[in-house]
């Protein structure tokens, strides 16, 4: 069977990564749309430091910004950035828009707004991914770092999303809970009595992580050890973000220090092969991240394991004998075996989260 226009898509992506190519034709795999930068928390583990100016992005721009993406060969839409997406009162119409032409749209959330209404509008509005930022599988660390959030009443939040998903009898979102485990924490797996509590419910995912260095810009907590090989940044060939202004910066960029480029003076095409771009893969491909102040402090360009051999591994013939492989040689693992991750295997799915995103 011929491989699909999203797995094309990817190789295009690996092969112009792996080339260092300076121009990328047909535009980014995917981009993120910042619905806001407005927020109802103030979590220990974001960079957002208030400097820049609030704002909702307008309609008519968030219209032509996904044609645009749509005409470009973009297949995911990320409808989120710095900022809580369901803070924006149209949200579901802009995932039902990047929907019905024929995009892959995503949120991720706090899920403090995730009201029974607007459950029931993002399953009507066809959200094909649901990303769950629920940092503690216990009160006090949930609260610690999700300030100004109550650890029971989001997660009923999620638990009537799930209960509503399933009275619907539908396939998608693909809902992923994410959590950060902070690097001091001596249990970085997520608890079994907390997963335990969604038996039955159609989550398909979760995910403990450590804490982003946003860039170097989150210095007051403690960070995991870099990786010790430098790699440039696969964003660079992959996607943009742009901020609810029309400002195009990178996904660790929550202040917009950096702006790569304005989608409402420029074409997305344009952009994506600018010279601020250009020279931005130029002096990665070169390893001189030092000489870019967007780069310089970032953890992205480092890892533990070699991305070549990740990517080889994902191309065919490569990728059925890989699951040929396993399915031989490699046990069956339980759920809650998966779950128990150690820290090691934590700091290579982080790496490959990075190359796959």
């Amino acid at each position: 069977m011929a491989d699909s226009p999203k797995k094309l898509g990817d190789y295009r992506h690996w092969y112009h990564f792996l080339r260092r190519s300076e121009t990328v034709p047909g535009g980014p795999l995917y981009i993120n749309i910042e619905p806001t930068n407005a927020c109802n928390l103030k979590c220990s583990v974001c960079s957002t430091d208030g400097t820049r100016r609030r704002g909702y992005m307008d309609l008519d721009l968030f219209r032509r910004l996904v044609d645009e993406a749509r005409d470009s060969g973009v297949q995911k839409i990320a409808l989120f950035l710095a900022g809580e997406p369901l803070l924006h009162k149209d949200i579901a119409y802009m995932v039902r828009y990047v929907v019905e032409r024929g995009m892959e749209a995503r949120i991720r959330t706090n899920a403090t707004m995730l009201t029974p209404e607007k459950s029931e509008a993002l399953l009507d509005a066809g959200l094909d991914f649901l990303g769950i930022s629920f940092d503690g599988d216990n009160k006090q660390d949930y609260e610690a770092i999700r300030v100004g959030a109550d650890y029971d009443h989001v997660l009923e939040n999620v638990f009537n999303f799930l209960r509503l998903k399933k009275q619907k009898g539908l396939a998608k979102p693909f809902v992923s809970l994410q959590m950060i485990k902070l690097v001091e924490n001596p249990k970085q797996g997520i608890d079994s009595r907390f997963v335990e509590q969604f038996a039955g419910l159609p989550i398909d995912e979760f995910s403990p992580i450590n804490p982003h260095n946003w860039r170097g810009e989150k210095d007051d907590i403690e960070q995991r050890e870099r990786g010790r090989n430098y790699f440039p940044c696969q964003f660079l060939w992959s996607a943009l973000s742009v901020a609810w202004d029309g400002k195009v910066v990178c996904c660790a960029d929550l202040n917009g220090q950096h702006a790569l480029g304005d989608v409402t003076k420029q074409t997305l095409e344009e952009i994506w092969n600018g010279e601020p771009f250009r020279r931005h893969r130029r002096l990665l491909k070169e390893g001189r991240n030092r000489d870019l102040s967007l780069c310089a402090d970032c953890h992205a360009v480092w890892y533990y394991g070699n991305p070549r051999l990740f990517i080889l591994s994902h191309l065919p013939p490569f990728e059925q004998l890989k699951k040929g492989f396993r399915r031989i040689h490699r046990p069956r693992q339980t759920y809650m075996e998966l779950l128990q991750k150690t820290e090691e295997e934590s700091r290579r799915e982080a790496d490959l989260k990075e190359i796959e995103a």
